[in-house]
């Protein structure tokens, strides 16, 4: 685990082994414990609100969506860039999941995107035991009510796909009160996977890497010039 901090906000990066041995003792603890994908767009925003950014240094590991931020931190090793775009932790979070029988809750803001959640994550692990659904629309967007369902449920493990941070400031405000051992934020774009991107593809996102790199060495010689 490598510890970094990028546009002022402290992250930690694991290795996909290193992820799945946090997990394995995620599953086995009493409290709930909580992941995060997130993207460089993400942590740029978070940026510039000092109660995102503490959401985000609150959760208990986080996972990048794309290399942008390793990049930008001068950390990304090719075989980390590697895990990263083929979304290995994803992959073997969810064969664990499956292997091991823990029982999931998928959650995402509207009964649309619940059934794309679904369909995503089938594509990637089949026959995952699932024990609940919900939509963040049908309780009304009332957390209390989303934190009822989670404890009349029990999971095991909650995965969910809102738009972000709409889920990781759940998890700061009321992740203690819920009955359940590991929650994943997985936004937008995190669960996608282009194992072949186009020529296109892979042009935008180089350049929103140069864009987001000259951002942060703006950053960072903003701040070696005000100490």
């Amino acid at each position: 685990m490598q510890k970094f901090t990028i546009l002022g906000i402290t992250l930690y990066d694991c290795t996909a082994r290193e992820a799945l041995r946090n997990t394995d003792r995620f599953l086995g603890s009493g409290g709930l414990n909580t992941a995060g994908y997130i993207s460089s767009a993400q942590i740029a925003r978070a940026s510039r609100d000092e109660a995102l950014k503490e959401s985000v240094e609150q959760l208990d590991m986080t996972v990048c969506t794309e290399p942008d931020l390793l990049e930008a931190a001068g950390i990304a090793a090719r075989s980390r860039v590697r895990e990263i775009d083929e979304k290995v932790y994803l992959r073997e979070l969810l064969r664990k999941l499956y292997r091991n029988r823990n029982s999931v809750y998928l959650l995402a803001d509207t009964r649309a995107e619940l059934a794309v959640l679904e369909e995503l994550l089938q594509e990637y692990q089949g026959n995952l035991y699932i024990r609940g659904r919900g939509a963040y629309e049908d309780f009304g967007r009332q957390p209390e009510r989303l934190v009822n369902e989670l404890n009349d449920v029990v999971p095991d493990a909650v995965l969910s796909r809102m738009p972000w941070p709409e889920d990781i400031n759940l998890m700061k405000e009321y992740g203690q009160y819920v009955n359940a051992r590991f929650w994943v934020s997985l936004p937008y774009g995190a669960v996608s996977w282009m194992q072949n991107p186009s020529f296109p593809a892979k042009l935008k996102r180089k350049l929103h890497s140069r864009l987001f790199e000259k951002r942060v060495q703006e950053y960072n010689s903003k701040e070696t010039g005000s100490k």
